[in-house]
């Protein structure tokens, strides 16, 4: 499992080795405002896909631009792996290349890609319960220390609990364009051209097992498998069955995720529908608290000013950790996740 450091290294890799294993290789232009690659190439969504059959794995990286790097790694080995006969597989590799470069979770216009993909019958307006009042600590002009963010943030524990502040801050808003988990006024460039080409892809497949590869919540270098259903239902049942006992509900009470609007599986399901299976795959890195403190400083520095270079490598770090205990972890973590597909 090789570990790149820049967009364009992992994006030549990823079509390099596309390549040797016979797989077809295609690709998208993101404009991204006429923004480029560290080597000055043009940004590009990339896939790979190859075999037949009625059944189809998918994996995708880099919804959320930094976590794009563990993904396209993993999308590697799994090519490495020599899947298993009898099914197609598609692998579609950055799908917001310019976070990717920049090291930022949005895209070029500040929008979380997973908060983004509402129904046409949806409005890009409103914002969760108690976000206005949390938007000073969430989005301050002036950056916080550590202490101070975390006695902020343990007295709005304590006031509202944390599951309600959680559900708050992460749930997707989109009223005020400079703060955190902005989902845009409009479809973004990114996922419009996504939506545009994959009906293609998947013409013919019955069965879909959608793999969306992320990193930082849960447990240090584990994956926690993210379903968009219900506990009691049977999907959950086959994908438990499958995966075992780290598949969670999105807003599962005590989980590591929260119910979001505007998301990437709901998107999904209305393009497939019932031929969709489809899993958010987290890789744990940090604490959910430092996660935020982290993601607060960097948005403070982009839009109000401070050391970028120093943002860029904080959230390098908590998104891609380079310690080898963590990366050891992850890739016992991808090797599991790969012999879990072996069954399907």
């Amino acid at each position: 499992m090789v570990f790149e450091q820049s967009y364009a290294v992992a994006r030549a890799a990823f079509r390099s080795e596309a390549k040797q294993i016979g797989a077809e290789v295609d690709s998208i232009i993101i404009d991204a405002d006429g923004q480029r690659a560290e080597d000055g190439s043009e940004l590009t969504i990339d896939f790979a896909s190859w075999g037949e059959g009625d059944r189809c794995v998918v994996m995708s990286s880099g919804l959320h631009g930094v976590e794009g790097y563990i993904g396209s790694a993993t999308q590697r080995l799994l090519m490495a792996s020599k899947p298993a006969k009898g099914c197609r597989y598609l692998l579609i590799h950055a799908i917001n290349p310019w976070g990717m470069v920049q090291f930022r979770r949005v895209n070029e216009s500040n929008v979380d890609l997973n908060r983004n993909f509402l129904s046409a019958e949806e409005d890009y307006a409103g914002s969760p319960e108690h976000y206005g009042r949390l938007n000073g600590l969430l989005n301050p002009m002036r950056r916080f220390s550590r202490v101070e963010f975390l006695a902020r943030s343990a007295w709005q524990i304590l006031r509202h609990g944390y599951e309600p502040l959680k559900q708050a801050i992460a749930g997707g808003q989109y009223d005020y364009p400079q703060g955190l988990f902005w989902g845009g006024n409009r479809l973004e460039e990114g996922p419009a051209k996504l939506l545009e080409v994959l009906p293609g892809y998947l013409k013919g497949v019955k069965d879909i097992l959608w793999l969306d590869l992320h990193s930082g919540l849960g447990a240090h270098g584990e994956l926690t498998y993210l379903l968009e259903a219900s506990t009691d239902s049977a999907l959950y049942e086959r994908l438990s069955a499958q995966f075992g006992k780290k598949v969670q509900a999105w807003n599962q009470e005590g989980g590591v995720a929260y119910a979001i609007r505007g998301g990437f599986p709901a998107a999904l399901e209305q393009v497939f529908g019932d031929r969709l299976a489809m899993l958010t795959c987290e890789y744990g890195t940090r604490p959910a608290v430092d996660i935020l403190r982290l993601l607060v400083l960097e948005n403070q520095v982009v839009h109000h000013g401070g050391h970028r270079e120093g943002a860029k490598s904080a959230m390098r770090q908590a998104f891609y950790p380079k310690d080898s205990a963590w990366r050891n972890k992850a890739r016992r973590s991808a090797e599991e996740l790969i012999q879990a597909l072996a069954t399907y």
